[in-house]
Parts: C-alpha cells; structure tokens; sequence
C-alpha cells in the first residue's frame, strides 16, 4: 500500500527519479525487501540528488552567462 503511495506522491514532486525515491520509501515503510530494498533505495537517492546538482549546475551557468552579459 505505502509502496503505490510513495509512486505517486513521488511522481507527482519531482518525475520519474521521484516515483522511484517514493516507491522505494513507500516499499520500506511496508517492511518488505531487506537488503535489496536498501540497495534500491540508494540508487535511487542518489539518482535523485543527481539530478538536483544537475539541475543546480543548469542554473549556476545560467546565472553566470548573465553576468557575463551584464559587463560585457
């Protein structure tokens, strides 16, 4: 049950990456998997915060392209 919650909750903040953070919470709090569901769970977290420092990059070198304008 908490495994199709986290799916859509995830999937609705933050896409596919967050489906599969949220599937994986979701999974935990059922109380299935053991050491796989770990495993899961940390690829999937780190795939999120991939995705976040990736996204945060984008911005940075957007910001700084503006600069560069501003005293150019």
């Amino acid at each position: 049950m908490f495994g199709a919650i986290g799916n859509i909750a995830g999937a609705m903040f933050g896409g596919p990456v967050g489906a599969l953070v949220g599937g994986a919470v979701g999974k935990a709090l059922d109380g299935g998997g053991g050491n796989q569901q770990a495993q899961a769970f940390e690829a999937a977290l780190q795939s999120f915060a991939m995705q976040i420092a990736n996204d945060s990059m984008g911005e940075f070198d957007e910001a700084m392209a503006d600069t560069e304008e501003d005293f150019a």
